[in-house]
């Protein structure tokens, strides 16, 4: 079984702070910038789960690319 870096359950702060690779990877799939405006906040307390839900993004597909990100694999979305 593959073992996951990065899980729904995760805040995106978090996630952001411990692998700065993430942050692009966010942008990519539509969240909005985490240094502006409200998602600024939100983000500090917004589990993975949440982030995707709100701003439509397949979650499996976010997980596997922050996965891919942190250990330096090819991304596969297109």
């Amino acid at each position: 079984m593959k073992r996951q870096l990065i899980n729904a359950e995760m805040k995106v702060w978090d996630i952001i702070q411990d692998y700065p690779e993430t942050y692009g990877i966010f942008l990519q799939f539509g969240c909005p910038d985490i240094r502006r405006g409200s998602f600024a906040i939100q983000s500090h307390f917004m589990k993975v789960r949440t982030a995707a839900h709100a701003h439509h993004i397949d979650l499996e597909e976010l997980l596997e690319a922050l996965n891919n990100a942190v250990t330096g694999k090819e991304a596969t979305r297109h």
